[in-house]
C-alpha cells in the first residue's frame, strides 16, 4: 500500500502566457485565485487578473537578468491605455535590468525630496500604534520648540554642518538635547526607509562625542516668594460674575495652572484630564495617561473639589466659560483639551520678578519643595507625583487615599500659610464659595460619615444660608433643612 505522504500534489496554476493587445484585459475571467497573463512579445510585461474581476497592469525584471524578480504594478486596466501601460512597462523593465534601479525606492526617494523632520515623526507615530499620546506631543513639543530652524528644511537637505551650527547656537538646554535624540531617531528611520542614505545627526553625534552635561534645573517658587506669586496669581485671574480683563488669564488657564500647583501633576496628564475620570462622589480624580505608565488616582482637597465643582457647572458663552461634554481643561478654540499653558505662564510671569522662564514642571518642583518643607519623607513625595521608580515597598505604594488626601492637604494649608490666605480668596470669589471660608471660622463643622461630595456642601455659595450658623459657634443647634436633605445630607446626630 503505498504511502499518502509519498503522493505528490500537484499546484494548480491558472497563469497563461499570450499576445496582449487593447482588448485582452476584457476577456480573462476570475478565477478561484489571482493569476497573470503575460505578454509573449514583451518579456516581463502582464495582466494580472484577480479573483475579484478587477485587472491591472504590471510587470517586472531581475537587475542584470539574475536573482529575485522585482514586481511593479502600473495600474488598472480600465485607467490605463494599453500602448501606454506598454511603454511604461518597457521603462521600468530597463531601469530594473540595466541601470539597477528598484522603482519603488525611486518612488520612496522622490516623496522623500519635501519631507521634514515633523512629517518623519508622524510617519514613525502611524508605524508604532502602540506609542503614549503624552510620548508623541512631547516629539513634536520639544522639536518645535528647540529646533524650529531645522524643521524648515527637507530631511534630504540636512547635512552635518546645518545640525553642528543648530547645536552650537542652540544653548544647549536639556531640552536641546532630548530634542536631538528624537531628531536622530527619526533620521535613522528614514534611512531604514531608504529616505536617506545616511543619518546626519549620528556624524554630528560623533563630531561632538558626549554630549555636554546639562545641569538639573532646581527652579521653583521659594517659600520666600510665596506670597508675590499667590498675590500675583490672583491679580491676573478673573473672578466669577466679572468679565474677563484685558491681559489676565482665561478661565481655562486659571484652573489648570492651580490644578497644576495644587498636585504636581505633569503638563499632559493634567491637560488631558476627562471628566469620566472625575468621582466628586468619592473625592477621587483618575489620571490614566501617566508618563510611568500607572494609574494615578489623586484624592481631591477642599480647593479642588471647588474648582472641579464650579467647571462641571460652568454654563457661559465661551468656550473658556463653558463645560466641555469631555474635557475638564477645554480647549479655548476647537473641540479638544488645552495643549500649551506657556501663553499662560507668560502672562503670570510678567507680574512677577523672577529671574527664570516659569514653565509646568516649575510648579512640579514647587509642589516637591512644599512637601520637603513639610517634612514630608520621600516615599510620602514619590507617591503624590506617581514617580515611575518608588523606593518603598510595594505595600507601601498602596498607600490609602485619605492618607494621600492628607499629605496633599497638607501641602495645599502650607500655600494658604505663606500666602496669607490666598487660597481661600480664590475659593470665595474665584469659585463662588461660602463667605464663611474668608474668616478664620470658615472651615469647622465638616460633617462626619458621608461620602465625599455631601461632606464638602457646606463649601458652596449656593448652599451658603442653608448652612448659616454652623461654623459660628453654635454648631449644636443647627439642624439640615429639608433641601440639603434631599441633596444627599445625612444627619449624623
Amino acid at each position: 500500500m503505498t504511502s499518502r505522504t509519498n503522493i505528490a500534489t500537484k499546484r494548480i496554476s491558472y497563469n497563461e502566457t499570450s499576445s496582449l493587445n487593447k482588448s485582452s484585459w476584457k476577456k480573462y475571467k476570475p478565477k478561484p485565485t489571482d493569476y497573470y497573463v503575460r505578454d509573449k512579445k514583451l518579456e516581463g510585461f502582464w495582466i494580472r487578473v484577480y479573483k475579484s474581476g478587477k485587472t491591472s497592469y504590471g510587470c517586472y525584471a531581475r537587475k542584470g537578468g539574475v536573482g529575485k524578480q522585482i514586481p511593479y504594478t502600473i495600474g488598472a486596466c480600465t485607467h490605463w491605455d494599453f500602448e501606454t501601460a506598454k511603454g511604461k512597462a518597457r521603462e521600468v523593465i530597463h531601469e530594473i535590468r540595466y541601470e539597477g534601479i528598484n522603482p519603488k525606492t525611486a518612488i520612496k526617494l522622490e516623496a522623500s525630496k519635501h519631507k521634514t523632520l515633523l512629517d518623519l515623526a508622524h510617519d514613525y507615530f502611524q508605524d508604532n500604534k502602540k506609542l503614549k499620546e503624552n510620548t508623541r506631543d512631547d516629539y513634536v513639543r520639544r522639536m518645535t520648540n528647540r529646533m524650529p530652524s531645522l524643521l524648515k528644511i527637507p530631511v534630504t537637505e540636512l547635512t552635518t554642518e546645518i545640525i553642528m551650527d543648530w547645536w552650537h547656537g542652540c544653548g544647549y538646554k536639556s531640552s536641546d538635547r532630548t530634542a536631538f535624540i528624537y531628531a536622530r531617531k527619526l533620521m535613522q528611520q528614514a534611512v531604514a526607509k531608504r529616505y536617506i542614505l545616511a543619518n546626519p545627526f549620528i556624524d554630528a553625534k560623533e563630531l561632538l562625542g558626549e554630549l555636554p552635561p546639562i545641569n538639573q534645573k532646581t527652579t521653583h517658587i521659594s517659600k520666600d516668594g510665596m506670597y508675590e506669586f499667590f498675590q500675583s496669581f490672583v491679580k491676573v485671574a478673573p473672578r466669577h460674575g466679572h468679565a474677563r480683563r484685558r491681559g489676565q488669564l482665561t478661565n481655562v488657564m486659571r484652573d489648570y495652572l492651580l490644578f497644576a500647583l495644587l498636585t504636581g501633576k505633569r503638563r499632559q496628564e493634567s491637560a488631558s484630564l476627562k471628566w469620566s475620570n472625575v468621582d466628586f462622589v468619592n473625592g477621587t480624580i483618575t489620571l490614566e495617561k501617566t508618563k510611568s505608565d500607572r494609574i494615578d488616582v489623586v484624592p481631591m482637597t477642599d480647593l479642588l473639589y471647588m474648582m472641579l465643582d464650579y467647571r462641571f457647572h460652568m454654563k457661559g458663552t465661551t468656550n473658556s466659560t463653558n463645560k466641555h461634554p469631555m474635557w475638564v481643561f477645554q480647549s479655548p478654540r476647537g473641540d479638544g483639551h488645552i495643549t500649551s499653558p506657556d501663553k499662560a505662564f507668560s502672562t503670570l510671569q510678567g507680574e512677577l520678578d523672577l529671574n527664570f522662564n516659569l514653565s509646568s514642571h516649575d510648579f512640579r518642583r514647587t509642589f516637591a519643595t512644599a512637601t520637603r518643607e513639610l517634612g514630608l519623607s520621600s516615599e510620602d513625595l514619590n507617591i503624590l507625583l506617581n514617580h515611575s521608580k518608588r523606593d518603598v515597598t510595594e505595600g507601601y505604594v498602596q498607600a490609602s487615599l485619605e492618607y494621600k488626601r492628607k499629605n496633599l492637604n497638607a501641602v495645599s494649608n502650607y500655600y494658604n500659610q505663606e500666602s496669607n490666605f490666598a487660597l481661600n480668596e480664590m475659593m470665595v470669589f474665584w469659585y463662588d464659595g461660602n463667605r464663611a471660608l474668608h474668616t478664620s471660622e470658615g472651615d469647622e463643622g465638616k460633617p462626619a460619615k458621608m461620602d465625599f461630595k455631601t461632606s464638602r456642601m457646606h463649601l458652596l455659595g449656593r448652599y451658603e444660608d442653608d448652612f448659616e450658623g454652623i461654623g459660628s459657634g453654635n454648631k449644636g443647634d443647627w439642624k439640615p433643612n429639608k433641601k440639603l436633605k434631599d441633596a444627599g445630607w445625612i444627619d449624623t446626630d
